[in-house]
């Protein structure tokens, strides 16, 4: 849709106005007020008469003041930002991601999701193999950085310490600078090498590495802060799953990105938006990070906060 100049400036006004964390009604007197409109309240009254006819506003009581509709503010979010040039190609070190999100959460009151790395895309460098307890194993798979995964197997009959080295040695042979699930594949495919008192469980060594290691994960911050924000009592299904349908709605699209709550099955909250940018990992796509909040929530200042994030991790 086209807007004059001046319907574009008091669209703007009203949008700034009523996503500040309050969300009332924007009355044209308080529009005329502000510095640099220059207008008078029946022109802001008019123009927003016309918005409302081209559905970016309502009125939800008579001389109330207008709010934006679902429209409006997507309408607002495409067009007067540009935001597909924001966080675009975003690579983050994990604990950037779980910071960050803290404190979009802290400052803003809103609630964050995020997709944490993909485990089975991690290239190991090494593997230990220690006795954890009384009845089972810690297998380290440990990365370039320092950085593991963590993974308890129930011990063979012969748990001495000289069957678990050989274990060990033969663990490295087979993830020694493979990603975590080309070195599952290799474990299979290997198996007949591996030491004898092992064979007896290693497909079942197999499948536990492979749940716990290929299992999506997610972490969420500031849920409160939604529930009180949208005034609902029902629970809502935000992790794993949400993300997902995300994705789907934002397939190929890189920077940020602006969903609906209402358009996914697993929010269903009107009123509700949601803010996602891609991340990746030398190049490679790993997952979304997500702030969902009420409509009225402080918009612009999180977008703000998302401008500032330095391209290619850098």
């Amino acid at each position: 849709m086209k807007l004059t100049a001046r319907d574009q400036q008091i669209f703007s006004a009203v949008m700034s106005l009523y996503c500040n964390g309050e969300g009332h009604p924007v009355a044209s007197s308080k529009i005329a007020k502000q510095k640099g409109m220059a207008v008078c309240s029946a022109t802001v009254r008019n123009a927003m008469a016309r918005l409302e006819k081209e559905g970016l506003l309502y009125s939800p009581h008579t001389s109330a003041g207008r709010v934006p509709t679902d429209s409006g503010l997507k309408y607002w979010l495409d067009e007067y930002f540009a935001l597909p040039q924001i966080a675009n190609y975003w690579q983050p070190e994990q604990n950037q991601l779980v910071e960050f999100a803290h404190s979009l959460s802290q400052k803003f009151n809103v609630c964050c999701c995020v997709g944490l790395p993909q485990a089975s895309s991690q290239l190991v460098f090494r593997v230990e193999v220690l006795a954890f307890d009384s009845s089972t194993w810690l297998v380290l798979l440990i990365d370039r950085a320092g950085q593991s995964q963590n993974i308890c197997i129930n011990k063979p009959s012969d748990d001495s310490d000289q069957h678990r080295y050989l274990f060990a040695a033969w663990m490295n042979t087979v993830f020694s600078q493979q990603t975590l699930i080309e070195g599952l594949h290799r474990m299979r495919a290997m198996a007949h090498s591996a030491p004898e008192n092992c064979r007896e469980q290693l497909a079942q060594w197999t499948r536990e590495l492979h749940h716990q290691l290929g299992t999506d994960n997610s972490i969420v911050v500031g849920e409160r802060y939604l529930y009180q924000g949208l005034d609902i009592e029902t629970e809502l299904n935000i992790g794993v799953s949400f993300l997902h349908q995300v994705e789907d709605k934002l397939a190929f699209k890189n920077g940020l990105s602006v969903v609906l709550g209402e358009e996914l099955s697993t929010l269903n909250v009107k009123r509700s938006i949601v803010l996602s940018v891609p991340y990746f990992n030398k190049g490679e796509y790993q997952s979304r990070f997500c702030v969902i909040c009420p409509s009225n929530a402080p918009i612009e200042a999180i977008i703000t906060q998302f401008s500032q994030i330095t391209p290619l991790g850098a």
